[in-house]
């Protein structure tokens, strides 16, 4: 950096003894003469403030280059169409807005918005999207030979710089590379989005006349789920999950297939006294609850529309390995008035607890010493009507009155 500097003074002394000619009769400097002297005479502010230049133009430029090197990346990050680059046995295609399934080809370009499938068992289909010059590698999609499998693409516009498709049917893998941007390449389906997709990831989906149902199962890398009331932030290696979802979406069932992975759940608005600044003000925010989804454990997400009003109510539930609830909510979205807060259920050991306490109060009897005049008083006599039957006469039985109300 010091050279720089002195590179630059006595660039600059030269310009001045050049622009003042005059003078340079009085000034002899041999041949074994350094700027040394300069340099040090001149080690104060002008000196700093030259390095301060040097310096800032020396990071300009390296903004720029920076610059121009994400923007480079940012615009080779995928191939301007999707193309098929590989097809073993037999692959189709189907354009926007047509129903007839066309053979594809090799190394050919097509449109957004065109599906893909593999029409039989043994066809393998390999759709990229990675730029030219890139290994096949890089980021594809392929439809395995696990029987039919179709996907779609997002219809878009040229230049668009993320890229989307939506599942059909069957079992596809999707490879993109570990350092891929947040939110490039998503995955969709009506009722969940993958986003922030790194590595390899498989996907079964089957979509019924009831709903539709999906695992995911992430090989390498991450990814991303989100759905509604509830959300994934990471599934890591060997995670496995699977979704089941009914077709009017009222209902959303979560299920741990293979390891264990974090699931966000909503439960509702809660107003809460924020006291940070000084003052207590009341304030509004979304509540969430956070649970381990391992296999055999479930989440149960109920929703209902009701007959008063636009917002939906909302029931959100969890299981453990046993079955055994553990966890639940009621709200309605958007409204912190209505929000039951947490219902967890009781401990085992405190509901026998209580059961051994309800027993004993059952047991227990208390002796009371009575005389025989007050057992006389108490008795009725002979000509008075019981009391028993004119209840009977009155109510029609109140023996069976009593066993219809439960007691």
């Amino acid at each position: 950096m010091k050279s720089i500097v002195r590179t630059v003074i006595a660039l600059a002394t030269t310009l001045a003894f050049t622009a003042y000619a005059q003078d340079e009769d009085d000034l002899d400097f041999g041949a074994d003469d350094d700027i040394s002297g300069i340099v040090a005479a001149e080690d104060g502010e002008d000196a700093a403030s030259v390095e301060e230049a040097v310096l800032a133009a020396e990071g300009g430029e390296a903004a720029q280059e920076d610059g121009a090197k994400k923007k480079s990346a940012s615009s080779k990050l995928f191939s301007p169409l999707p193309y098929c680059s590989r097809v073993v046995g037999r692959g189709e295609y189907q354009t926007p807005g047509s129903t007839e399934w066309l053979p594809i080809e090799e190394k050919k370009y097509y449109p957004f918005g065109c599906s893909f499938r593999t029409p039989d068992d043994t066809s393998k289909l390999y759709i990229n999207f990675s730029p030219s010059g890139c290994s096949s590698n890089d980021m594809k999609i392929v439809m395995l030979n696990m029987g039919k499998a179709s996907f779609g693409t997002r219809v878009q516009p040229l230049g668009d710089k993320t890229r989307e498709i939506y599942l059909q049917s069957g079992v596809i893998t999707v490879k993109l590379p570990q350092n891929m941007p947040e939110d490039a390449f998503k995955i969709a389906t009506p009722c969940f989005t993958v986003n922030n997709l790194k590595g390899e990831s498989r996907y079964a989906y089957n979509r019924n006349g009831d709903g539709e149902a999906a695992q995911i199962r992430c090989v390498s890398g991450t990814l991303a789920i989100e759905g509604r009331h509830y959300n994934f932030p990471a599934l890591k290696p060997s995670n496995e999950i699977k979704i089941r979802s009914s077709q009017d979406q009222l209902f959303t069932g979560l299920y741990g297939a293979r390891g264990d992975c974090e699931v966000v759940l909503d439960q509702g608005m809660q107003k809460i006294l924020d006291s940070e600044s000084g003052e207590d003000v009341e304030k509004i925010e979304k509540k969430t609850l956070s649970w381990k989804l391992s296999p055999r454990t479930a989440v149960r997400i109920h929703r209902a529309m009701p007959s008063i009003g636009t917002r939906m109510s909302v029931t959100i539930m969890t299981f453990d390995g046993r079955g055994n609830l553990k966890n639940r909510c009621a709200f309605s979205e958007g409204r912190y008035e209505v929000n039951t807060g947490e219902l967890a259920p009781l401990a085992i050991e405190e509901l026998a607890a209580r059961a051994r306490k309800n027993s004993q109060q059952h047991l227990e009897t208390e002796d009371v010493d009575v005389s025989e005049d007050e057992l006389s008083e108490d008795a009725p006599s002979e000509d008075a009507p019981s009391d028993e039957a004119s209840s009977d006469d009155a109510g029609g039985g109140g023996d069976s009155f009593d066993e219809d109300l439960g007691f």
